[in-house]
């Protein structure tokens, strides 16, 4: 019946496989058939549309009617050979296609895109439009489509995109359950003790086995039972003959004792001395017993055996040197017993073990057949796989091929040193369900002209034009002490150094052959407590104690002018407090003033806490000494323009238009100019560029870049207010506005394009 279960198998499997050659052999007959007939992208040869790409809302210059794109569309005519030799005709006055004629062309037009990206951050945005019109489509195609980026001499390869048709799509997924079915007939090698084994000859061997297993220890249980039986024999041997020793010491005792009695009463009758006979008798017995134990259990090998040897704990010695049996020897040896015999279980690793010489060879075969050749039959069975990863895939999607497909393609890219221009085109090729490819021309070129903020650099600036006045002047102030209100004599120990500044600038000055220190005018003011001629007085007589004390250190005419009660720096320090509860009714009041000293009454009255405040923390700052020193200019003879040509500067700004920018900022940051604060922006430093901007005086570049670090730092209200004026100061940045991200997307978001279009 198992022989017969086997046949059948065998027989299955040949089946089997001839089943699988026939339809192998139908598959490719019916494939052949289909070769010869119609294939599947026949139409593609009969037209001219291909896939293109496009800048994403491609089409104006001005304003809100798109990206800074230009088109230029240049023809190529024959005008000069209009005549037509045997078999040609005009390709324009075709109506059909006729390939037995050669088709003359009249006019071929080439048209070329240009596009300005902006750079940020060292990079740039490429962005387009892959364009797959529905004439290139299909259920049962996949369209692959390549772009690829020319950068100077090199040529890159970007991410592909995949429009795969639903019919293409059923067929991948029929492909991988095919190939799927195909990989559940394979059994894993792991499971052919399971699967694949001839079970009758598999049980008949492990039946052999465990009957050899019983059989071994049985053999070796019956050969310990009889040591045991032997080895207690021995020992009841050994027990006999214990109690023989033990009868014959007490025989010897008794037999030697009496022969002493018997000699000591024989001297005493005879009269000889009986001392001693004991102890010589008990010697003769101790001899006697001594030898008969060595005679009897062979104690040679003990140093010395005594009368009063135990034999009973000499037991296990003795035995041991007894006579054992050849048989018994290994396990008198390793002293076994019953509990230290191991019966060998036959375990699941035996029936493992002895399971692989009882497969059933043909179907393993058959098996490892398959396992082997897995990746021919995924080739044979899944003619389109899918991609193994995300690398180099930009997306991999299904569509319906019942409508054009436009996907909007972003791929940023790193600008280098001295890049102008980047371009882009696109290959693209339809594969069909029957694996026939039709490979597309490539599109038209996208030019991306590199729109740098950089672009916006001031070579002029590299002229420094710096107006140079005959007469100026340089301004200090100090704050002396004095030891009361009223004091008005300068004095030297409470105010050491508090002049140094001033003596110092005298000195620059006065060492520089281009100048000439024409006076040293000295203002002194005072607070306002007291009445105001009063403290007019006070600031005159400290002015001229402060000009005597400069004359010892100043060669040049210093010239008094007292100032008296400042009341202009009393209403600034007013203006910047906030702990003054009635700041504003005070600035009122002093503003408004007609009487001076009755102004500070009526403050001191109304307002107490106020005044407190101002006489302690505000009327000290008023005590103050302002000097001017006058100055006139040498080398001049009136105002004059400098103009001095830096060359540094210069190669700042070409390093800065090469987008070398860490570099020109080296150079520029000792200037902190407009180029200063443009390279900032250009590395992205908008906080430290606005600080450089705020310190410059207004201008249409200036307000220009101050819009683009406020619409980076989301202040669009700012930012539209300074883009708007720097428009207005000069009309021509309308035009640089489509080339700047953030302004172009800030115009937009808060539609800034009618008001912007008016200047």
């Amino acid at each position: 019946m198992k022989k017969s279960n086997k046949s059948n198998i065998s027989s299955s499997i040949l089946l089997l496989l001839l089943l699988l050659l026939a339809i192998f052999v139908m598959l490719v007959s019916c494939s052949s058939n289909k070769m010869r007939g119609q294939i599947e992208i026949e139409r593609l040869f009969m037209q001219t549309t291909k896939p293109e790409i496009d800048f994403v809302n491609s089409g104006g210059l001005q304003g809100q009617g798109g990206p800074r794109t230009i088109s230029e569309e240049v023809s190529f005519t024959n005008l000069e050979d209009q005549s037509l030799e045997e078999n040609e005709v005009f390709a324009s006055q075709a109506t059909k296609l006729d390939t037995s004629k050669v088709y003359k062309l009249s006019e071929v037009v080439i048209k070329v895109k240009s596009y300005f990206a902006p750079e940020r951050d060292g990079k740039v945005n490429l962005d387009f439009n892959i364009i797959a019109p529905v004439d290139v489509l299909d259920p049962n195609w996949r369209l692959v489509l390549v772009p690829k980026l020319i950068d100077g001499d090199s040529i890159c390869r970007l991410d592909t995109v995949i429009l795969v048709g639903e019919g293409f799509k059923d067929k991948q997924t029929g492909d991988y359950e095919a190939y799927e079915d195909f990989l559940s007939t394979i059994v894993d090698p792991s499971a052919y003790d399971s699967l694949f084994v001839n079970w009758k000859s598999l049980y008949k061997e492990i039946n052999k086995v465990q009957r050899r297993n019983y059989e071994d220890y049985r053999n070796q249980y019956e050969l310990v039972r009889n040591y045991e039986n032997w080895k207690k024999m021995n020992e009841m041997e050994f027990l006999s003959m214990e109690a023989l020793a033990m009868r014959h010491k007490k025989h010897m005792y008794s037999k030697y004792w009496r022969k002493a009695e018997n000699q000591v009463i024989k001297s005493r009758e005879s009269g000889k001395i009986s001392e001693g006979i004991h102890e010589k008798y008990d010697q003769k017995y101790k001899k006697d017993y001594v030898n008969f134990l060595k005679d009897v259990f062979s104690l040679q090998w003990l140093d010395s055996v005594t009368i009063d040897l135990n034999l009973h704990t000499q037991k296990d010695s003795i035995l041991k040197r007894s006579h054992v049996p050849r048989k018994y020897r290994e396990i008198h040896a390793k002293k076994l017993t019953l509990n230290d015999m191991k019966a060998k279980a036959f375990t699941r690793e035996d029936s493992a073990r002895i399971a692989k010489h009882h497969y059933l060879i043909d179907e393993i075969v058959l098996n490892e057949l398959n396992i082997n050749r897995k990746d021919d039959i995924f080739k044979e069975t899944v003619e389109f796989p899918y991609r193994s990863g995300p690398e180099g895939l930009k997306i991999d999607t299904t569509i319906t091929a019942e409508n054009d497909v436009i996907y909007h393609y972003r791929q940023p890219w790193v600008v280098r040193p001295g890049m102008k221009n980047l371009k882009i085109v696109l290959e693209s090729k339809a594969e069909a369900i029957d694996r026939s490819v039709f490979v597309f021309p490539t599109s038209d070129t996208l030019t991306y002209f590199i729109a740098s903020l950089s672009q916006l650099a001031d070579g002029d600036l590299s002229t420094d034009r710096r107006k140079l006045h005959k007469f100026l002047f340089d301004k200090g102030s100090a704050q002396p002490d004095y030891k009361t209100r009223k004091s008005y004599q300068f004095d030297e120990s409470l105010n050491q150094g508090v002049f140094d500044k001033l003596v110092e600038a005298y000195n620059t000055y006065a060492a520089k052959p281009e100048y000439s220190v024409d006076s040293i005018i000295i203002q002194c003011s005072v607070d306002l407590q007291g009445d105001w001629e009063s403290n007019y007085e006070q600031s005159l007589r400290r002015g001229n104690a402060i000009s005597a004390f400069l004359k010892n250190k100043i060669a040049a005419p210093i010239v008094v002018k007292p100032k008296g009660e400042d009341w202009s720096s009393l209403v600034k320090e007013i203006q910047l407090r906030n702990d003054l509860p009635n700041r504003a009714a005070i600035l009122d009041t002093l503003t408004n003033a007609v009487y001076p000293d009755k102004s500070e009454e009526t403050i001191k009255k109304i307002y107490p806490e106020d005044y407190r405040i101002i006489r302690d923390e505000i009327y000290p700052k008023l005590n103050r000494i302002d000097y001017f020193i006058e100055l006139c200019r040498t080398d001049i003879e009136k105002d004059t323009i400098k103009v001095t040509y830096r060359e540094d500067y210069a190669d700042a700004i070409r390093l800065l238009k090469n987008g070398e920018y860490m570099d020109a900022l080296e150079i520029l940051a000792a200037y902190g100019d407009y180029n200063t604060a443009l390279c900032l922006v250009c590395l992205g430093y908008n906080d430290k560029a606005l600080t450089v901007l705020d310190g410059l005086p207004e201008s249409p570049q200036n307000e220009y870049l101050s819009a683009i670090i406020f619409s980076r730092k989301k202040d669009d209200k700012e930012a539209a207010k300074r883009l708007i004026n720097a428009c207005k100061l000069n009309p021509d940045l309308y035009n640089r506005i489509r080339l700047d991200s953030e302004v172009s997307e800030l115009a937009d978001r808060v539609n800034l394009w009618p008001r912007l279009s008016k200047y």
